[in-house]
């Protein structure tokens, strides 16, 4: 019988360690945290950094970056309105807002990358079909500093009038990725 309380008081001291360790996490400055429980979230996001408490084994902690993320597009060949074909290599900078809203939608950062690709992608590819290669180059009209008689046929079409430019392209862009995340988020489904 005395051999057997050592036995009893190490699984109970084993037990005790397990749950402490398994309810406890830490969150980082840089992280913020959905507590899920049988796969559904409860509760607020833990955006506070510290030493904070879930119920063991039911509950699971999902962290997620504060920092900015970044997303990088795979090169593509795009045509112009004028039928030229150009090399095009998109990049974005993102960071989670809403965790909560994060999670029910896209679950991870793989998630995101994924709808990231679908949206930038295509409304690169449209902006890019519906202007000129100059426009799309371009973010000024340049005033030329020849004689009138020199400008005339291939610098004369060098220095094309654009009605956009670059800058303005990439808002339209941005704008119009943001309308249509707005709509995909906006529908019943996640």
């Amino acid at each position: 019988m005395n051999k057997a309380k050592p036995m009893i008081l190490a699984g109970v001291v084993l037990l005790i360690l397990f749950v402490a360790f398994s309810s406890a996490y830490k969150v980082r400055e840089i992280e913020q945290v959905i507590i899920t429980q049988f796969g559904k979230p409860v509760g607020d996001p833990v955006t506070s950094p510290g030493i904070h408490f879930k119920i063991p084994i039911i509950q699971e902690a999902n962290f997620f970056e504060k920092r900015f993320l970044e997303w990088d597009g795979d090169p593509n060949q795009v045509p112009t309105s004028d039928k030229r074909f150009i090399w095009v290599d998109t990049y974005a900078r993102w960071h989670i807002k809403n965790p909560l809203l994060f999670f029910q939608r896209v679950r991870d950062e793989r998630g995101a990358q994924s709808r990231l690709d679908d949206i930038l992608d295509g409304e690169t590819r449209n902006a890019i079909a519906k202007h000129l290669l100059v426009e799309i180059v371009r973010s000024t009209n340049r005033t030329p500093n020849l004689p009138d008689e020199l400008i005339a046929g291939e610098i004369a079409a060098t220095l094309q009038q654009i009605k956009f430019g670059r800058e303005e392209l990439t808002r339209s862009i941005i704008t119009n990725a943001d309308k249509v995340h707005h709509n995909q988020c906006s529908s019943p489904y996640p």
